[in-house]
């Protein structure tokens, strides 16, 4: 009978090798005070924006820009326009703006924290957005910030915000197109500025699609999506289209990365819908149908659809893969042929009060463990006044709470008494005195799983005394002796998450050297000619 695999997991939030930051920029995904979208006087595309309105004004406040100057309908209009689409008047808010387009999300500010010296005050970083003779447009983000107050930064990169996702760990991602658009710089002073502009500790430059459609700007939003802050959703392509080898090396090289918290990216693929006559696009300058082209706001996600028996899948992808969110449809055909979809038209705004928690979260299958802690790093103003982790094992209702403790700036908070085959809800609240938030944003709704294995290697433990990892010459060794005449088949270590971390290549040797363990628990197995060893070991350096 095969023994259960026990292993203690320290998920930490934050690895300490980060540099302190003075300004953060959240994901999508977190929480944030209201989302942005331009009224574009086009009937066709109008009722795209009160579609979108109608989404969300339940879960966040809606601004929508209107022109201010001489033009065919005024707020008024907008407003009986509005309601006639069956938007109310709640969180609903009209803004002047002098704009030439409705491609908010492009020209828009992004906003984020910084700090001032003093203090951390919300701020919006604009982004150039000279080269299309739109300088309306390019103006939005300065006259935004004159009437709300908000501080601007002059970000000195030409960058759309359609080619900037950002996974709220500190890694963000956009197209190679960005090189181009830069060309006086290096790919490396591209990246740097990234880095400080936005306080990240990594910046992905992905491949473009050339040929499925989208025109010349070649934005990512087109075929990926954060889902969360280890989770990326990815278009698919028919094998027979130009772009399906870039497609499916962009999804290989995610799925090799990590974020910043250490966490190894989820890859998720959504199929992408053809044209409206069943083909598919294989040239730039045409309609790029996409799934991803979405927004995720406060509990709701607005994706596009198209009247394709498609449109059900993606909403099954998306219900599966976020459970408890609101997944509303928005037909997006008026959209597409101009190269854009739902996400291109709305920019999202965060919070005021700067209060975040960032936690690498436990999900899916786990390996059994008769307690879990979890930990997350609180970034705030000031120490928050309470740190809570709620949980509750399945079939209870009822959330268990328990303090978080501090210790060297990270929070830990343990689930005791678990079994095998346990399933477990969680999330994580931080109050100060300006607020709170939770994590995920929009908990107990919508909350953290997992649920734990039992033998989920398929391994048996068996201990063998002089089995066992030292650190020597400053580096890491597996160290074991094997018996007179045993000769070594095998030698791995796995990680708490079930990856293999190291093979060894060279068997005739009692020592093996490691490269780069992290602390906490591993497997470590040996295969010989007389058996099968294994142990758990702890690395504490």
């Amino acid at each position: 009978m095969r023994k259960f695999i026990y292993l203690y997991i320290l998920l930490y939030c934050f690895i300490s090798q980060l540099p302190a930051q003075t300004r953060a920029f959240p994901a999508e995904f977190e929480y944030n005070e209201g989302v942005l979208l331009t009224w574009d006087y086009a009937p066709s595309r109008d009722s795209v924006v009160a579609n979108i309105a109608h989404s969300l004004q339940d879960v966040s406040t809606v601004w929508i820009i209107y022109y201010p100057g001489p033009a065919p309908y005024d707020t008024t209009y907008i407003r009986t326009y509005l309601l006639l689409h069956g938007v109310g008047y709640h969180n609903v808010k009209f803004v002047p703006g002098w704009t030439e387009t409705l491609w908010i999300r492009d020209y828009g500010p992004f906003s984020g924290y910084r700090f001032n010296g003093e203090h951390w005050e919300r701020f919006f970083l604009d982004a150039r957005y000279s080269k299309y003779n739109r300088p309306k447009d390019d103006s939005i983000p300065a006259q935004l910030g004159r009437q709300w107050g908000i501080p601007v930064v002059q970000f000195p990169l030409e960058v759309e915000g359609g080619n900037v996702i950002l996974d709220g760990t500190g890694a963000g991602f956009g197209s190679k197109r960005i090189f181009t658009q830069n060309p006086t710089l290096t790919q490396s002073q591209v990246k740097s500025l990234f880095l400080s502009y936005f306080g990240l500790n990594d910046f992905h430059f992905i491949d473009v699609l050339e040929n499925s459609g989208g025109g010349i700007w070649m934005h990512v939003d087109m075929f990926m999506k954060m889902i969360d802050n280890q989770t990326i959703l990815i278009s698919s392509y028919p094998d027979y289209l130009p772009d399906y080898p870039i497609i499916e090396g962009i999804a290989q090289q995610l799925s090799q990365m990590s974020n910043p918290l250490g966490i190894p990216y989820k890859i998720v693929r959504i199929p992408a819908p053809p044209k409206e006559d069943g083909t598919y696009t294989t040239t730039l300058n045409d309609e790029m149908r996409t799934y991803t082209n979405s927004l995720t706001t406060n509990g709701v996600v607005v994706v596009p659809k198209y009247n394709h028996p498609l449109d059900d899948t993606a909403k099954a992808i998306y219900e599966r893969n976020m459970p408890g969110y609101q997944i509303k449809m928005v037909d997006a055909r008026t959209l597409t042929p101009l190269y854009g979809a739902i996400h291109c038209i709305t920019r999202e705004i965060c919070k005021p009060q700067f209060l975040r928690i960032l936690h690498a979260a436990l999900k899916g299958e786990q390996i059994f463990e008769p307690f879990k802690t979890i930990t997350c790093l609180v970034q705030a103003e000031n120490n928050p006044d309470s740190v809570v982790l709620f949980y509750r094992i399945l079939p209870s209702q009822e959330f268990t709470s328990i303090a978080m403790q501090l210790q060297m700036g990270k929070y830990y908070g343990t689930i005791n008494g678990l079994s095998p085959g346990d399933t477990v809800q969680y999330y994580i609240y931080a109050a100060d005195t300006f607020g709170h938030v939770n994590d995920p944003a929009m908990a107990p709704e919508i909350v953290h799983q997992f649920t734990l294995m039992t033998d989920p290697l398929g391994i048996p433990e068996k201990p063998f005394s002089e089995f066992k990892i030292i650190l020597m010459d400053g580096k890491f060794c597996l160290l074991f002796h094997p018996s007179e005449g045993e000769i070594i088949q095998m030698v791995r270590v796995i990680d708490i998450n079930g990856r293999e971390v190291f093979r060894s290549k060279d068997l005739n040797k009692p020592m093996f050297p490691l490269q780069h363990l992290a602390r906490g628990w591993y497997f470590a197995q040996v295969i010989s000619s007389k058996g099968s060893y294994s142990k758990k070991i702890f690395v504490s350096e």
